[in-house]
């Protein structure tokens, strides 16, 4: 009986083992993808938020590039008007 007993024993530990490997294994898969998928939803928000960025950017410096054209437009025509009233004042 104790040799049944023991035989026994030892059986049902060798199957609670196998069954926490199955389950450590398991639990290693689901935290790898989960990582995995995390990883990639980080990346597409960077990639977003780069695109953005750069989107921002560059309307930011065609609005520059526009303000500095109407200045030297307006620097020009300044110049111009006080060339004219120079010559007028001549003129008289």
């Amino acid at each position: 009986m104790k040799k049944l007993f023991v035989l026994f024993a030892a059986a049902t530990l060798f199957v609670g083992v196998q069954a926490c490997k199955q389950t450590a294994e398991e639990t290693t898969e689901a935290a790898t993808e989960t990582a995995t998928e995390a990883t990639e939803a980080v990346t597409e928000a960077a990639t977003a938020a780069t695109d953005s960025v750069t989107a921002v950017a560059g309307a930011a410096a065609d609005a520059a590039a526009g303000a500095v054209d109407k200045a030297a437009e307006a620097g020009k025509a300044a110049v111009d008007k006080a060339a004219d009233a120079a010559k007028d004042a001549v003129k008289k």
